[in-house]
């Protein structure tokens, strides 16, 4: 039994390594999403889908615009306004 003088020296809580919220855990699934769509429909271009592939190259080139104009409006809702 230590002294009552000295203070045991136990180490502090460990952290897991990686740790993230659930707002970065939603921002995640939404940009997984986000890419593995155009994906569906470029590789599901075929007969039961003829204008998949023109969809899914729409989504290849209009989607990392659409995603960052999404991310920047919900962060600034998130943070009042820029208040």
């Amino acid at each position: 039994m230590p002294p009552a003088d000295q203070p045991s020296s136990k180490p502090p809580p460990r952290r897991p390594r990686f740790q993230f919220s659930l707002l970065g855990l939603m921002m995640l699934m939404f940009v997984a999403s986000a890419a593995a769509a155009p994906g569906f429909y470029l590789m599901r271009g075929s007969k039961d889908l003829p204008d998949a592939r023109l969809i899914g190259m729409l989504m290849v080139l209009a989607g990392p615009l659409l995603v960052m104009t999404l991310l920047s409006v919900f962060l600034s809702l998130i943070r009042g306004g820029g208040r």
